[in-house]
């Protein structure tokens, strides 16, 4: 199981066209003394120039009279929001690859013009004291670090798309910095785990995607994503708890199954609700949990029509491999009730019973199974597999050579079917719209060209649709797609 991957979409980001004034409660004065007052007439020329070098020149000119000797000018507050604004001014000249650092020189300061300028790190420092010395002004300070925020966040996105992780997890971290209170930061974290999880790093991935979980909201424009991320982790955690051993391994499976269970509270609709649910089950399985593995199933075999077909197939894998054949029978039986002609579902009971050593309750399946999937050697295999299992219960001379020579012949048959039919995706969208994927193998000596006759059938086994599909010119031994 992997967690599920989306490519990042990007975020609507702020402007600034005009410096922002403090309003209501938030009393800044950035006016006083003198040097705030040249300072505000420098950015607002600043705004309304077009020239990218008299921009830059003006720019530099409110920082360097705010930042000369700041100690004589006081007015802290003041006038790191002065300077904040510069910096976000400055950013934003850059264009559609906006800066990000630069010497102090570049920005206008006199004193070690040679030294490093990191934007998110000066932004966040100056109007850090911002909202230190005037709490009030917190609302004030947040369009211009949301500013950036969004823009770097979005170059982070563009990173992970472009599969450039190392870059995409630095970007992430400078728009954190940047505004750590932004309500997208769980979209920075996603691009650090994301990113993480992509150069191998499950620590860094997990650290990074739980508190990505914790800064999303609960609101239902977020319930998708969150829910999204949740999976991920369990995922990642049971990943994690799988290359572990001792007590180590047992925490992180029932670490994982929480996660699960997480998921499947929010999400028990989910797109990955079946997943999420097996996974939850064999997370605890593997932890040594039996009794709650128990439990999960228990309402499933005691209320079955409370559940969909696909849930009852999902559960009753979990059952099988976990040698409860008799649990696994029961959930099989119930959504093939709900759902006679699901392939895999038709497969998994046979071998279920055949564990069972019920070749006759084995027949009936097998033979539903051959009807629905003909091409397909492993089910001429299972029906060998009937006589096999009725072989092993007579002491009846006559019958056991007819069923050992209906072993020989199914085995026979199964090597000369000349191609092998695998369907690999099988959804049914809005409208009944029906888009089916699979490959065809050749199993001759030479080329060749097939035709596919598909019949689709209703509960009770009528044919509602038909579709033939060729596949030409398929060499012998290989395989083609179709859909």
């Amino acid at each position: 199981m992997t967690p599920t991957r989306i490519a990042l979409a990007a975020f609507a980001v702020a402007s600034l066209a005009a410096p922002l004034l403090a309003q209501g409660a938030c009393e800044l004065e950035t006016r006083k003394p003198y040097q705030l007052a040249s300072a505000t007439l420098y950015l607002s020329k600043h705004d309304q120039s077009s020239n990218e070098d008299d921009r830059l020149k003006l720019i530099q000119g409110a920082v360097k009279v705010l930042s000369d000797n700041p100690d004589r000018i006081g007015n802290p507050a003041g006038r790191n929001y002065l300077l904040g604004q510069a910096f976000v001014r400055w950013f934003q000249d850059g264009g559609q690859k906006p800066p990000i650092r630069a010497t102090r020189g570049d920005v206008g300061y006199s004193d070690d013009p040679d030294g490093a300028f990191v934007l998110p790190e000066a932004l966040d420092e100056v109007m850090g004291v911002v909202e230190r010395e005037l709490p009030a002004c917190a609302d004030s300070t947040k369009r211009f670090r949301n500013a950036v925020f969004g823009r770097v966040l979005n170059t982070a996105i563009a990173f992970y798309n472009g599969k450039q992780y190392d870059s995409a997890i630095v970007y992430a971290n400078y728009a954190l910095k940047a505004n750590a209170r932004s309500p997208q930061v769980g979209a920075a974290y996603q691009v650090i785990s994301n990113s993480s999880q992509a150069k191998g790093d499950l620590t860094g991935a997990i650290a990074s995607l739980q508190v990505a979980i914790a800064k999303m909201g609960n609101d239902p424009a977020s319930i998708a994503s969150k829910s999204t991320a949740i999976f991920n982790l369990a995922v990642l955690s049971r990943d994690q708890a799988l290359k572990q051993e001792g007590d180590v391994r047992t925490v992180g499976l029932r670490q994982a199954a929480a996660h699960f269970k997480s998921y499947l509270d929010l999400a028990p609709d989910g797109e990955n609700a079946s997943s999420a649910r097996a996974a939850y089950a064999r997370s605890l399985q593997d932890a040594g949990d039996t009794a709650a593995v128990a439990g999960i199933y228990s309402d499933m075999l005691a209320n079955p029509a409370k559940y969909t077909a696909l849930q009852l197939f999902e559960a009753g894998v979990v059952q099988a491999n976990a040698a409860h054949f008799g649990d696994a029978a029961t959930l099989y039986e119930a959504g093939l009730g709900m759902n006679p002609y699901y392939r895999d579902a038709l497969f998994n009971l046979s071998n279920v019973y055949f564990a069972q050593h019920l070749p006759e309750k084995m027949a009936p399946v097998v033979a539903r199974l051959r009807a629905v999937d003909p091409m397909n050697s492993d089910v001429l295999k299972l029906a060998g597999a009937v006589w096999q299992e009725r072989g092993r219960q007579t002491t009846e001379p006559k019958m056991k050579k007819m069923t050992q020579d209906s072993v020989i012949a199914y085995i026979e048959a199964s090597g000369k079917l000349p191609a092998r039919v695998t369907v690999t995706q099988f959804t049914v969208g809005r409208e009944g719209k029906v888009a089916l994927t699979g490959i065809v193998e050749n199993l001759g000596k030479a080329a060749a060209n097939f035709t596919l006759g598909f019949e689709l059938l209703d509960k009770a086994g009528g044919v509602v649709g038909k579709a033939d599909v060729k596949v030409d010119g398929i060499a012998p031994a290989a395989s083609a797609g179709f859909n």
